[in-house]
């Protein structure tokens, strides 16, 4: 009988792109079993790729659906009685670890990116460092995408450096996202991909977009992200937010989607102004199908972006600095853009090969199993 893992995670749409291949690689030794939430079509996109997944909903900041959570991630690892845990982001970060510390199972975190948590001093985030402390105590092993977060757990004292692992984020398949040929463009296109969060920067890209326009430089801003929930309320970008900034004409929204891969094919650049990252996948991607990047220069971006060698890195929250940086980008040749382009794909196979992530969890997990 193979051993049992659980992998814990906020929504569906990760293990189908970019955890899918950890996903499938883990389901050859183990069997596993994903906790999250996903809408039909994701659910169905799951079942194809053989995907075990069972819904045990959301947490949010709503007490009463805290306990719902946390009450579903019980039940359900009381009957599966796993051997391992995954688990991803900041809420299955704090509830599963609460969980499986009371149930007794060796637990894998990931720290994804840690967003405002020691810069806002807010109610949920005040908690959220408190239960951290508390949660991570009895965890196994916990990765870290990059060093400035890790640094930061450890000096706070969250967690110790002997279980603590810098791993290259959640890698980047480089067959999958192969080079795609540039394509000739009426307009010069600028494509932010992410979720609809304030804190990935899309008030500034929004900004931005409008700088250019003033300038009449000839360039076409898209946005290609889900709505988001998940997230504290203020952060989240609403349909009527959308709404008013596509009526603008300064930018089009053009949907989801879980294949990147054709729109990032059509785009002369990919611009990702985030706040802060644990590591980004878009930049991984885009730069593994070798187009140059724009993004900030902030922990879990600019260990992806060289600046002027694989793209350019702007002020956080600076609209006016990342307009200049899309100006430059525009006005160089196709050239020094395709240069750039086969410049990030070396870097991102010889620093974030999606191998050494996938090797590192299995060693993580055997190293458990063998200590049982």
């Amino acid at each position: 009988m193979k051993p049992k893992i659980v992998i814990i995670e906020n929504n569906l749409i990760s293990s189908l792109t970019m955890r899918e291949r950890l996903t499938s690689e883990l389901m050859a030794n183990y069997d596993v079993t994903i906790f999250t939430i996903g809408n039909d079509r994701q659910m169905q996109a799951a079942a194809e790729k053989g995907f075990r997944v069972i819904n045990v909903g959301a947490s949010t900041q709503n007490i009463f659906h805290v306990f719902d959570y946390m009450n579903n991630l019980r039940r359900e690892l009381k009957r599966i009685r796993p051997d391992v845990c995954l688990t991803f982001t900041i809420r299955p970060a704090i509830w599963g670890n609460l969980i499986t510390r009371i149930l007794n199972i060796p637990t894998i975190t990931s720290i994804t990116g840690i967003g405002p948590l020691f810069t806002h001093d807010g109610l949920a985030y005040r908690a959220a460092r408190f239960l951290y402390r508390f949660a991570l105590k009895k965890t196994k092993k916990i990765f870290f995408q990059n060093n400035d977060d890790m640094e930061l757990f450890l000096n706070r004292k969250f967690t110790e450096a002997n279980k603590s692992e810098w791993i290259p984020g959640s890698g980047v398949d480089a067959e999958h996202f192969a080079p795609a040929p540039s394509k000739e463009n009426e307009k010069f296109t600028f494509l932010f991909i992410g979720r609809l969060v304030k804190d990935k920067g899309i008030f500034e890209f929004i900004q931005a977009a409008g700088i250019l326009k003033q300038k009449s430089l000839s360039a076409e801003c898209l946005i290609l992200g889900p709505f988001w929930t998940q997230n504290l309320k203020k952060n989240n970008v609403s349909l009527e937010e959308m709404e008013s900034w596509t009526a603008s004409g300064n930018i089009k929204y053009i949907g989801e989607t879980t294949d990147v891969r054709p729109y990032m094919a059509s785009a002369d650049c990919i611009v990702l102004p985030s706040y802060r990252e644990g590591l980004n996948n878009v930049l991984l991607e885009a730069s593994s199908m070798e187009r140059p990047c724009i993004s900030t220069d902030t922990p879990g971006c600019r260990e992806v972006i060289e600046n002027d060698l694989t793209g350019y890195l702007c002020k956080v929250k600076d609209a006016n600095d990342l307009a200049v940086k899309m100006e430059k980008m525009l006005s160089s040749s196709s050239e020094e853009r395709l240069m750039m382009g086969k410049r990030g794909r070396q870097k991102v196979i010889r620093e974030f090969d999606k191998k050494i992530v996938v090797e590192a969890y299995k060693k993580a997990i055997n190293l458990i199993l063998q200590n049982k």
